[in-house]
Formats: structure tokens, C-alpha cells, sequence
């Protein structure tokens, strides 16, 4: 029987050497020493530099800032038939609302949450974001706290509310070809707060509230 074999990684900031705040299933991570960002390489057993933007929210109160990944994505449509008119959903932000196939190569900016959330939450956090024109910049002394989900992770999560979005239309999708081609993940912090009931939710666009169990650190 082979034992399993476990390897312990430091999880010290590569550019200032500071200890890196992270919790169990964190496999994103954000030093609050130099404002560098890093994700583990599962291969490499190690970490690796990703840029960081935060999401300004000027005047809008905020608790803490939860990561997103910007992927910069470019959608082909190789083959689609529907019984009604055109996209709707993500489909129409990259590709706008008609053509049938052969259509693209449409660009844009996926923002797919890299915290945990339920599946209801991250669908719609990532349709709202990719359709909003965000103002990005730095922020000095933010606390940007860890994620779970890695870049593959997150351009799984991209396909799923891509295709999401457009099953949701009234016409009727019968069938779908289409292709991603993504660019180089970075992280982005966006601003969230709690509501009345205690519930966390985004504080630009209030799109979409995280479950009272899952509590930020602070």
C-alpha cells in the first residue's frame, strides 16, 4: 500500500519575504506588506506573481475587498441554432445580439469570483461584473483576502456562465459550438459590506448577496 505524502510550503511573500495570510483551501493570496499578489502553482509547489487592481468605489462604505479574476477572453461562434432571435446574456456583451455561426472573434473581460460562494451567487457576480465598466486602480493599506479558486478554476466557472447566461433566454437553444481564447488571469478586489441582516454583499452594484456562513477575515 503506498502512503500518502504531504509537502509543506512556506507561504512567505516572494518579493518582501513577509508571512502571507491564508487559510486552509486558499490557493490565492495577497501580501498586505508590499501589495503583491500570488497564486499557487499545484506543479511548481509554489507561488507565483499574478498583477493586482482593485475595484474604486469612492464614497461607498466597505468591510473588506473579495478577489475576482480579469480574464481578457476572445469568443468565437463556431456553430449555434435557435429557434429565436439572437444573443442575449454574455454571448451579446462579446459578440453582440445576432449572427447565427461563424461569428467572432468577440472580446472582452470575463470577472469570475475567486472566493467561495454558492453556484447561484457566482453565476450572477460574474454576469453582473463582465457587463460592468469597472474603474480600476490601486488601493494603499486594503486588506485583499485569499481565494480558493485558481485561474483554471475560474476559466471553467467562465465557460459555465457563458453558456448559463444564454440557455436562460426565451428562444430555444438547440445547439451550441463555440471556443474561448483567454489571456493572462489577474486578480481584482472588490469592495463588499454587509446589509441589514448581516449578509455580505457587493458594494458597487449590490448584485448578488454570499451566504451569513461563509464570514470574511479580517
Amino acid at each position: 500500500m503506498t502512503e500518502a505524502t504531504y509537502e509543506l510550503v512556506p507561504l512567505d511573500c516572494p518579493t518582501c519575504g513577509a508571512a502571507v495570510a491564508a487559510e486552509g483551501e486558499d490557493v490565492v493570496y495577497y501580501c498586505t506588506a508590499c501589495r503583491n499578489g500570488y497564486s499557487f502553482d499545484e506543479e511548481r509547489k509554489q507561488l507565483e506573481s499574478v498583477e493586482v487592481a482593485f475595484a474604486l468605489a469612492p464614497n461607498v462604505a466597505v468591510e473588506s475587498y473579495l478577489p475576482f479574476w480579469l480574464l481578457p477572453a476572445k469568443v468565437t461562434i463556431q456553430d449555434r441554432k435557435a429557434s429565436g432571435g439572437g444573443f442575449s446574456g454574455l454571448m451579446s456583451l462579446f459578440l453582440g445580439d445576432g449572427g447565427e455561426k461563424g461569428l467572432g472573434p468577440g472580446e472582452g473581460t470575463f470577472v469570475v469570483p475567486a472566493f467561495h460562494c454558492s453556484l447561484a451567487s457566482l453565476t450572477a457576480l460574474t454576469r453582473a461584473y463582465t457587463a460592468h465598466s469597472l474603474n480600476l486602480g490601486e488601493r494603499l493599506g486594503e486588506r485583499l483576502v485569499g481565494g480558493r479558486y485558481a485561474p483554471g478554476d475560474a476559466r471553467k466557472l467562465a465557460h459555465y456562465a457563458l453558456i448559463a447566461s444564454e440557455v436562460g433566454k426565451p428562444d430555444t437553444l438547440q445547439r451550441l459550438e463555440y471556443g474561448i481564447e483567454f489571456g493572462e488571469a489577474r486578480l481584482l478586489g472588490v469592495p463588499f459590506s454587509r446589509d441589514e441582516k448581516g449578509r455580505l454583499r457587493d458594494s458597487l452594484l449590490g448584485a448578488a448577496l454570499l451566504e451569513p456562513e461563509q464570514p470574511t477575515r479580517r
